[in-house]
């Protein structure tokens, strides 16, 4: 029987999006190597051509999600819409990225804050921090161009703001790692951060007050409950 030849690229993808389907059927820790080979029918050297362990397939996944959010992003940016609406519509837009690809994101959050996946999670950040700091300095120099934000330096101040949000985010998962009981208090935790995050936007940028509008009650709300069941799940 001859074996299929494919183009490199789609069998990388092949790979990923297998793994991205077994990762949320069985969880990352039950998988094999072996399962994806199965399900795909490849030898086990062709795995290893692409990746070089189970943890790097998790890499490049994340990775791929992370330029997923990205692409969804950009056209944000190239809008006609002014610079405050590009910010709010930039985090609905990333909340609903996230919920439409919640399992995968929930095996992420699962396995990158172990202890031994830190080097591959600090990866992940910068990967982001190095794609979204663009999109965040254009928009801010269309508000300083617009009047409404007042910063010297726009670019370092995107870099700035992507960490804040990075470490925010990180909060948010270690957040959602140790609560065992109250999803309400989860909550209520959660949006107090991110208006704390939204006031600390607005004071960077010497943008209106009230105008970044990143919590909207009731949606966020919901967002929260989903992944804290998701999460909680395999617990």
């Amino acid at each position: 029987m001859t074996r299929e030849i494919k183009k490199p690229e789609i069998r990388k993808n092949e790979i990923i999006n297998a793994a991205r389907k077994f990762f949320y059927q069985k969880g990352y820790e039950q998988t094999s190597i072996q399962d994806i080979i199965n399900d795909l029918g490849i030898a086990k050297g062709t795995f290893y051509h692409y990746f070089t362990s189970k943890i790097d397939l998790l890499d490049k996944l994340t990775d791929q999600t992370t330029n997923e959010i990205y692409v969804s992003l950009k056209p944000i940016v190239e809008s006609d819409m002014n610079a405050i609406d590009k910010f709010n519509a930039i985090f609905k837009a990333a909340s609903t990225m996230k919920m439409a690809n919640i399992d995968v994101f929930v095996v992420i959050i699962k396995v990158l804050f172990k202890d031994e996946n830190t080097i591959i999670r600090e990866k992940m950040y910068r990967n982001s921090i190095k794609k979204t700091t663009p999109l965040y300095s254009t928009i801010i120099k269309q508000g300083i161009a617009e009047g409404v934000f007042d910063v010297q330096s726009p670019d370092d101040v995107a870099e700035i703001l992507i960490q804040i949000g990075t470490n925010l985010n990180e909060t948010i998962c270690r957040l959602f790692l140790a609560e065992r009981k109250d999803p309400d208090h989860l909550v209520r935790t959660m949006v107090n951060k991110l208006k704390i995050y939204q006031d600390t936007i607005e004071r960077i940028l010497a943008a209106p007050k009230g105008s970044i509008q990143f919590y909207i009650p009731g949606e966020y709300e919901n967002m929260v409950r989903e992944f804290y069941k998701k999460i909680k799940e395999d617990v």
